[in-house]
């Protein structure tokens, strides 16, 4: 699974930000980074315990407690990687709306919004993805214009994966499942759960990241600055 943290605004970027709001984007930032890097160690824990799980049907028979650690070690590390999920998925959805509420601003020369006090929810975006996270294309009218080129190019990449992934793999799947931590151990009950969606909570943490690194650049930064990269 080749999921890892996004780039934050740097120090020198987005300097014309007003405090409030670059401030706000950094925060939630580094809190999806926290979140990408538990789901990361979550899957860790679920893959081993499924090679010792493999190895137990290799070797000689196992005692019936080693079969029953072995099992409900398995649960547990479903569980929780799914919980994770929903932790990264929750965040991404709050801090792709406000990304792109900012780069909007930005890219229509008006003042960028604070944080809204009702967060949205990883539901919202499945169900309406194009009023949560609306398109955003930066003008081609700069010095640079293969910098502008660059980052809308990434934008829009970034954002077809997302749409891709909602309209092929979520709206037809009980679009609640990525709200609330609690569901999971409701859902996971239920045989016909197919298990939630790990890159879908990582392309909304990765649309986020590369429009935060669009905004970073068209607000105040080194011309020389690279394009967002994964830091794992």
């Amino acid at each position: 699974m080749a999921v890892g943290p996004q780039q934050l605004l740097q120090p020198d970027m987005g300097r014309r930000l007003p405090v409030d709001v670059r401030s706000a984007l950094v925060a939630m930032g580094m809190a999806c980074n926290q979140a990408t890097m538990l789901m990361h160690n979550a899957f860790g824990f679920s893959m081993q315990v499924q090679s010792l799980l493999d190895s137990q049907r290799a070797s000689e028979p196992a005692s019936r407690l080693a079969v029953q650690v072995a099992e409900d070690l398995r649960d547990l590390s479903d569980q929780n990687f799914e919980q994770a999920i929903v932790v990264l998925a929750r965040a991404g959805a709050v801090y792709a709306n406000y990304a792109s509420q900012v780069a909007v601003a930005l890219a229509e020369n008006t003042s960028p919004p604070l944080p809204q006090l009702e967060p949205i929810r990883p539901s919202d975006v499945i169900t309406a993805c194009g009023h949560y996270l609306p398109e955003v294309s930066f003008e081609k009218d700069s010095d640079e214009p293969s910098i502008v080129g660059e980052q809308n190019q990434a934008i829009a990449d970034a954002r077809r994966h997302l749409n891709n992934l909602i309209t092929h793999h979520l709206q037809s799947e009980n679009v609640l499942a990525y709200d609330e931590i609690a569901a999971v151990a409701i859902t996971r009950a239920d045989d016909g759960d197919r298990g939630r969606s790990a890159e879908f909570a990582d392309a909304l943490h990765v649309y986020a990241g590369v429009l935060v690194w669009a905004i970073g650049v068209f607000s105040g930064a080194d011309p020389d600055d690279a394009g967002p990269t994964r830091t794992a």
